[in-house]
């Protein structure tokens, strides 16, 4: 489900421009950073708040807009799709959440912070 959830909290985020899909983010995360470079270069956040309350608003955010996505399409697949989603929800998801998980916000904190 989590793997889900992520793909549709990246569509979400691929659909609003650079800048407020940050905004977005940032409204989530409060990143510690210092000076460890992953892979791509970008500081690494390191012990960072996120906000469950906003991290649950945000999942249940992206979850409706994939959902209006695929009603769009009216095809088999997007229906099965759209009865998964919308058994999401945000609140019970960070309540359960991997650390694989909440790390999606971070990836895409420093993503769209460092990576232009």
């Amino acid at each position: 489900m989590e793997i889900i959830v992520a793909s549709a909290m990246k569509g979400y985020l691929r659909r609003m421009s650079e800048e407020e899909a940050l905004k977005k983010v940032e409204s989530i995360i409060e990143p510690k950073i210092i000076q460890l470079f992953g892979e791509s270069g970008a500081p690494m956040p390191v012990q960072s708040h996120v906000d469950g309350a906003k991290f649950a608003a945000f999942i249940d955010e992206a979850v409706a807009d994939s959902i209006r996505e695929l009603e769009v399409r009216e095809d088999d697949m997007s229906g099965v799709s759209i009865v998964v989603l919308q058994n999401v929800e945000g609140k019970s998801m960070v309540e359960t959440m991997s650390p694989e998980f909440v790390g999606f916000i971070g990836d895409a904190y420093r993503s769209l912070k460092y990576e232009r």
